[in-house]
């Protein structure tokens, strides 16, 4: 239990950190840069998908980073943003304040995809 709850919040650290490194890089993308929000914001998901697989394999999970394996992570990425917008769009159909979605998402997706990386993408092959 306790091997999973530090890697755990080894996860949920990545996170933030890539959340940071988002921000970052679309701030640069759009002020600096003068690109298109979008434009930005798909750079900045790239830019910070590919630390987080990085930062993950090397510290969360003691893996080395393979071309494979960062197609696991990307499509967990990938299904995990679909979730969130999923769950965002079911309270906002519902008619349920945005914040509560909010509050379901950051229970629930960080928790998923921790699990579907854990055992896809770094699982032992």
């Amino acid at each position: 239990m306790l091997k999973f709850s530090g890697q755990f919040a080894k996860f949920g650290l990545v996170g933030l950190i890539n959340t940071l490194i988002h921000a970052a890089v679309l701030f640069a993308a759009v002020e600096v840069s003068k690109l298109h929000p979008v434009v930005g914001n798909f750079l900045a998901f790239t830019v910070a998908n590919m630390a987080s697989f990085i930062m993950n394999s090397f510290w969360t999970f003691k893996t080395a980073p393979e071309v494979r394996r960062y197609g696991q992570f990307l499509t967990s990425s990938l299904l995990a943003l679909g979730l969130t917008l999923g769950i965002a769009g079911i309270f906002e159909w519902l008619g349920i304040h945005y914040g509560l979605g909010f509050l379901c998402i950051i229970l629930l997706v960080p928790a998923l995809n921790y699990w579907m990386l854990k055992r896809w993408a770094f699982a032992d092959h």
